[in-house]
């Protein structure tokens, strides 16, 4: 009866750490689910990348630790000569991954890389539309400025 339990319990910590599918919050008037990114197939891209998804990616480490490491590289003296505020769009794949991030601000190459090594480091939950993962297009917005 013990091990029973104990069976139980574990099989309750295992299944409470899985990730779950994050809804996206609410869209403007006139925006619908399932929009994609116009621009995917000029950035290589040859399946479709979604902007509104059913369900949203975000990072596994928690989007806190995903922002306080894109500001610190942005903190960085590699960085020095850029704007003070950026703002970057970034596609995550299907299976999680960082395939690519697209500068709206003029960035730096060499802060570029930096962002893209910092973007890459971390994994997400993958988006989700009609129960099937895709790939999904997100923005940041981030400073010098401490958050």
């Amino acid at each position: 009866m013990h091990k029973l339990f104990f069976l139980l319990i574990v099989s309750l910590m295992f299944t409470a750490c899985e990730p779950t599918r994050r809804a996206a919050p609410p869209l403007p008037p006139g925006v619908e689910r399932g929009q994609t990114w116009e621009e995917a197939s000029d950035h290589g891209y040859e399946e479709p990348v979604y902007t509104t998804p059913e369900y949203i990616a975000y990072a596994l480490k928690g989007s806190r630790n995903f922002r306080l490491a894109i500001h610190k590289t942005y903190r960085s003296d590699v960085c020095d000569n850029n704007p003070e505020s950026a703002t970057v769009r970034y596609v995550i794949s299907e299976t999680g991954e960082v395939l690519n991030i697209h500068p709206i601000t003029t960035i730096e190459n060499k802060c570029l890389d930096g962002l893209r090594d910092t973007f890459r480091s971390f994994e997400f939950f993958p988006a989700e539309h009609h129960d099937e993962p895709v790939n999904m297009m997100m923005a940041i917005t981030f400073t010098r400025a401490r958050i």
